[in-house]
């Protein structure tokens, strides 16, 4: 995939996924770059229900490359979340749509997890503002378009189970995690 400049690769994706819900029936459309949060507004022509969701888009590659802003959840209903890769200028792109509260616990975990982990050399990694994500763990997100019909808290999680796992443990503050994922996590 020939290298463009970010701008035009969030713009890219953006597109697709206003495309992708138009040819599944929903009225979309990419919204001004200043919407907190969101860039594509769909509508489904038949229910009415509406739905904002922002897009993450990468070029290539096995993981999305996110920021310490995509932890945040908005209650009650926190919206959605599509991962576009963009993988070559002829192959469909592949979409991954996320509850954002499902995302933003994904990332909490794999970011503490990745702080918990010695570095190169043995010495501790420093906190940043990065975060990153790779496909197969969220695989189970990939064309889960039906999501959409329903409201985000009764969305199934579909990501990786053991990101759920490392949650339970006594090491991270359940208080953190984001309130609609916070059933998934009671310990057993």
């Amino acid at each position: 995939m020939p290298v463009m400049p970010t701008s035009l690769t969030g713009a890219t994706g953006e597109y697709y996924v206003a495309a992708e819900l138009s040819r599944r029936g929903w009225l979309a459309t990419v919204t001004i770059k200043n919407a907190p949060g969101t860039d594509v507004l769909a509508q489904e022509l038949t229910t009415k229900r509406t739905v904002a969701i922002q897009t993450k888009t990468s070029t290539g590659g096995k993981s999305f490359t996110l920021t310490d802003r995509d932890e945040q959840t908005f209650d009650p209903d926190p919206g959605w979340v599509v991962l576009v890769g963009l993988d070559s200028p002829t192959d469909r792109p592949s979409f991954f749509v996320i509850p954002r509260c499902h995302l933003a616990t994904m990332l909490y975990a794999l970011h503490h997890w990745w702080l918990d982990q010695p570095g190169r050399k043995g010495q501790p990694h420093n906190d940043t503002g990065r975060r990153s994500i790779r496909r197969d763990s969220v695989a189970g997100y990939r064309d889960r378009w039906d999501l959409l019909n329903d409201p985000t808290e009764k969305a199934s999680y579909l990501g990786d189970p053991s990101l759920l796992e490392l949650l339970k443990t006594d090491r991270w503050r359940p208080s953190v995690v984001p309130r609609a994922m916070r059933p998934r996590l009671k310990r057993s």
